[in-house]
């Protein structure tokens, strides 16, 4: 809550923060949940199902085929 109050957008976090819970308040209080340093596929997974909305990571290229193949892939057109 005062992230939000303070007018962030957004809650920068370890993976070992990012719960569904976690997610759920930040969202309900209008911030996007970004997750930190996360370089295992299936651990993308889980973070994108529990609707965290960015991931930052070493593994671009696994992200980016991970992000296609659910169909959440949007590149900027050029």
């Amino acid at each position: 809550e005062r992230l939000a109050r303070t007018g962030m957008r957004c809650a920068q976090i370890p993976e070992s923060v990012a719960t569904e819970s976690f997610v759920g308040r930040a969202h309900a209080l209008g911030l996007q949940v970004h997750v930190w340093t996360v370089n295992d596929t299936a651990e993308m997974t889980s973070l994108l199902d529990i609707g965290v909305d960015g991931i930052m990571t070493d593994e671009t290229v696994a992200l980016r085929d991970l992000l296609i193949r659910r169909g959440q892939w949007h590149p900027r057109p050029s």
